[in-house]
């Protein structure tokens, strides 16, 4: 008997919008540092709330999705910081109707994207239950579809 078993991760890249909060949190938590070090004490306070709350928002933008595809059944997980792991899809290969490279749009579907956010990435649309799904195919993945779709 053959089995066919493809497992692969794709780490999950911080968008600009995300980049930008990123860079002007961390910009006033060290203004307000300076501020509360030099001018006032009182300063600290805002600086440490600030910090907390953009150490646990920046945690939990650590996430990478994990794909594993077993014999036609396909499971995506979301692992967030490489501790938690959250199942966000399950599904078969009869359930999926269509599949086509690159990101397709389409009027009355659902859009559920599980990519690394990368620019030029190889983006594969599955179209299945009334939903898009955006996948980041790996070498073998893409074959085997190739093999049952037409694309």
């Amino acid at each position: 008997m053959r089995d066919v078993v493809f497992e692969w991760c794709v780490p999950h890249v911080l968008s600009r919008k995300q980049q930008l909060i990123k860079a002007v949190v961390t910009s006033a938590v060290i203004v307000f540092f300076a501020d509360a070090f030099f001018f006032a004490a009182i300063m600290l306070v805002p600086t440490i709330i600030l910090a907390v709350g953009g150490f646990f928002l920046f945690r939990s933008w650590k996430i990478e999705y994990e794909y594993e595809y077993v014999n036609g059944d396909l499971t995506i997980s979301k692992i967030i910081r490489k501790e938690k792991r959250k199942e966000l899809y399950r599904g078969t290969r009869t359930e999926i109707e269509e599949v086509e490279q690159g990101r397709r749009t389409q009027t009355g579907r659902t859009v559920r994207d599980f990519t690394s956010n990368r620019i030029n990435a190889p983006v594969l649309t599955l179209l299945t239950r009334g939903e898009l799904l955006y996948v980041e195919p790996n070498a073998q993945f893409e074959e085997e579809m190739k093999r049952y779709y037409r694309f």
